[in-house]
């Protein structure tokens, strides 16, 4: 296999969509899709796909996150791995790979996604829908703090209409939704608790969508609305306020949030959690219905919860569990 290459990070000064899709040098980086789905009986799935390059200290392990949760029946599937090497990983211009087990493609009209498991396969096409968005300053994030290197280069396809097969619990069935697909990385520290987020994507009945990243611990917010044409608008004028927490592992996370938008759509919703969330690689996610102060639910949202928001001293598990090889899953 050839050797993966990279790009350079420009921050602020960052190429194209396509440019940007590319390896960092010396970043922490992922390429990751979810995505909400219904089967011709009308029962609700999500699914997870996460291939992600991280920096700690001199090395740069590769690990992929995979999930597949059955809201009728409350099932969850997840694996998760690990490894220091490049071996089996493909980053190219139109491809990222782990392995035999998991791939996503991207194509003229949209992106293909095949996963392969023991436990649940998905066969999906991502159509790109309205098209990439750049977030926050121009796809510019600032991770909570006041530093240039603390840093990444953002941009999602927030509303990619999907269709495919899936199998599950020894059924295989067709699938239609929508999915979201992100390309994010940067110099940042992920071992500085300053930098931990709680990251909403709010996906709306209506087909606009919100993207907002938190740092309560920093007091610090940036974020992207969506319009169903695909203009967008920075949002940093809006509160999220906690009103239930979960402890897996003993660790503290949010779990139900009232969130206020100052004009913008509804302005007040309520995000209710589905089902108690799961942990992954040592973070907390979840999806939620969200509700309009009618208490009507006007949409979907995917919530991402890294525990250095609530958690001064925790247990950095975020690298654990290591599993089969991909090359040989």
């Amino acid at each position: 296999m050839s050797k993966i290459k990279k790009i350079r990070y420009k921050g602020r000064e960052h190429g194209s969509f396509e440019e940007e899709w590319g390896l960092h040098k010396g970043c922490s980086e992922w390429w990751y899709a979810t995505g909400y789905l219904k089967d011709d009986l009308d029962r609700l799935y999500s699914y997870q796909f996460t291939v992600l390059r991280v920096h700690v200290s001199a090395f740069f392990p590769y690990l992929i996150m995979l999930g597949l949760t059955d809201f009728s029946t409350g099932k969850h599937a997840y694996y998760q791995n690990i490894q220091l090497s490049s071996k089996g990983i493909v980053i190219s211009p139109d491809t990222i790979g782990y392995g035999d087990i998991a791939q996503i493609r991207k194509g003229e009209q949209g992106m293909t996604l095949a996963v392969q498991h023991k436990d649940f396969t998905l066969d999906l096409e991502l159509n790109y829908g309205k098209g990439a968005v750049w977030h926050c300053d121009n796809g510019f994030l600032r991770m909570g703090i006041h530093d240039e290197k603390q840093t990444t280069v953002y941009y999602s396809y927030p509303n990619m209409p999907t269709a495919g097969t899936m199998r599950f619990n020894g059924n295989t069935v067709h699938v239609t939704g929508k999915s979201w697909f992100d390309k994010q990385g940067g110099p940042y520290s992920l071992m500085n608790i300053k930098t931990h987020w709680e990251w909403f994507s709010l996906r709306f009945f209506d087909d606009e969508e919100m993207m907002l990243f938190s740092f309560p611990q920093s007091h610090y917010q940036d974020g992207t609305y969506i319009r169903k044409n695909g203009d967008c608008h920075r949002l940093n004028n809006y509160t999220i306020t906690p009103t239930e927490f979960a402890y897996p592992n003993g660790v503290k996370y949010s779990c139900k949030w009232e969130l206020t938008v100052p004009g913008f759509k509804a302005e007040r919703y309520t995000i209710i959690p589905l089902l108690k969330g799961q942990m992954n690689m040592g973070y907390y996610e979840l999806l939620a219905s969200i509700y309009n102060d009618k208490n009507e639910q006007v949409g979907l949202c995917f919530v991402e919860l890294l525990p250095g928001v609530y958690n001064k001293k925790f247990k950095r598990t975020l690298l654990a569990k290591t599993k089969d090889n991909p090359s040989n899953a």
